[in-house]
């Protein structure tokens, strides 16, 4: 069923494009139209952001508003002129300095075109692929390449939200001021230690909500035969800070991947059924932007594992960046006599890094307290 509906999304996408189709309103209409919606203030049209913001952006994994090529216009043109092609990538390639590992924990390459009918309605269609590759030595080595995420994402009347992709339901925030992120999709060894939070088992489905410039309220649900997970998720994007609240549920199977465990408990017989995350992230700039101060702070339960905690702090001068991430992993019902949790060992690690952004382009050093410590490169556009 899952191949059959992938062959259905990628078909739709292929035939979106050629599709055209002349508008049915005048510019006399359609400004009637216009001044009708915006009688309501918390659906009527959004305007253009007058504000550039400066907080980097997960495209892989969450929602975003695209705009018009054109802006202020009316669609007296064909249905699907006013169209962008976007291309995001997001990848990470290291070795850990200690035992010689060389990894590409998760590679993903996003290509989507926009469709806009003025400001009544845009879409969307994308295709995310994504690629793993650890090579522990000479003789061993895996990696696997494949569909990651598919799917349209639309908007109409510039702030309504409905999305159907095959990773539907809203993930934690993998945002970061550091070199390496502390959230993992692939179990590589050396790129998941109890302090990194695993992102959920996530299914095909719906996104659905309100979306803007400076917030996103949306719910979103996943269906199959096993599992069942959906989410609730409240942003706030600031110009310089951003805030995000994340409920996640899922009742028939775990959140986590099938091979996660809890650090403390070897047998896991209880599963991880509910996720809250509240995460707040600033940029302070100084000397005109020349210079910015970069915060993160951010906790996250998960029920049957543990408390995480998560703090950044960050300089950036130019291509220069400096950055130290403090995580916690505290135990949810934790016992001494049942569990193999070190309070001394386990508890607390400390991460620091240094490296050069030739934006988009990342390249540098990063190490920690638990005795880890990488070269690494990454792309983020």
């Amino acid at each position: 069923m899952k191949k059959l509906l992938k062959l259905i999304i990628l078909n739709l996408m292929m035939i979106c494009p050629i599709i055209y189709g002349q508008s049915p309103y005048t510019e006399k209409e359609q400004k009637l139209l216009k001044n009708l919606v915006n009688v309501w203030p918390y659906i009527g049209i959004e305007p253009v952001r007058p504000t550039e913001s400066y907080m980097p952006f997960d495209y892989i994994h969450e929602s975003h508003k695209r705009e018009s090529a054109l802006k202020n216009s009316f669609s007296s043109r064909l249905l699907y002129e006013l169209s962008t092609i976007e291309v995001h990538m997001n990848t990470t390639i290291g070795v850990n300095l200690k035992d010689g590992h060389f990894s590409m924990p998760n590679m993903y390459l996003s290509i989507g075109k926009s469709f806009h009918f003025d400001w009544m309605f845009s879409a969307t269609p994308f295709v995310t692929m994504t690629s793993k590759f650890d090579v522990f030595n000479k003789d061993y080595a895996t990696g696997d390449i494949g569909l990651y995420d598919a799917g349209i994402e639309a908007v109409a009347l510039t702030r309504i939200l409905l999305s159907f992709r095959m990773k539907a339901v809203n993930d934690i925030n993998g945002s970061t001021f550091m070199l390496l992120p502390s959230v993992v999709d692939s179990e590589s060894k050396s790129f998941s230690t109890h302090w990194y939070l695993p992102r959920i088992n996530n299914e095909m489905g719906f996104r659905a909500g309100f979306i803007g410039y400076y917030y996103e309220l949306s719910y979103s649900q996943g269906y199959s035969k096993d599992s069942n997970p959906l989410a609730v998720a409240f942003k706030i994007n600031g110009d310089y800070f951003r805030t995000q609240f994340l409920y996640q549920y899922n009742n028939k199977n775990s959140l986590s991947p099938d091979n996660f465990k809890n650090f403390y408990e070897q047998n896991l017989n209880e599963k991880t059924h509910h996720l809250v995350q509240l995460s707040a992230m600033g940029r302070i700039p100084l000397l005109d932007r020349q210079i910015w101060i970069n915060m993160l702070g951010e906790y996250t339960w998960r029920d049957n594992d543990a408390h995480y905690l998560r703090f950044e702090l960050g300089f950036e001068w130019k291509m220069l960046n400096l950055a130290i991430r403090p995580l916690f992993y505290i135990p949810v019902n934790y016992d001494n006599n049942k569990h193999k949790f070190d309070m001394s060992k386990d508890l607390f690690c400390f991460e620091y890094s240094a490296y050069l952004k030739f934006d988009p382009i990342y390249f540098g050093f990063q190490g920690s307290t638990d005795g880890r410590y990488y070269i690494a490169m990454k792309a983020v556009f």
